[in-house]
């Protein structure tokens, strides 16, 4: 997706796969409420595109994201 204005519940839902690598679904879910002190089931439903995430989450993950990326490079990750 070029434009996250076209789709912000899917571009927020790929930020959160960014953040949090993860096998499924369910550990995503679970690592990412921890972080963000949420429930497991808002996590799931931002993953399922169903509701919307305010700025301070979108926000959070974004910065996460960014580390994310920035380590896996240091590392040899792509």
């Amino acid at each position: 997706m070029k434009n996250p204005a076209e789709n912000p519940r899917r571009w927020f839902r790929n930020m959160l796969w960014r953040a949090f690598p993860s096998p499924s679904e369910h550990d995503l879910t679970v690592k990412a409420a921890g972080v963000l002190d949420v429930s497991p089931r808002q996590v799931k439903n931002w993953l399922r595109e169903e509701h919307d995430a305010s700025l301070r989450y979108v926000m959070a993950v974004i910065a996460i994201a960014g580390a994310e990326i920035v380590f896996g490079r240091i590392e040899g990750r792509k």
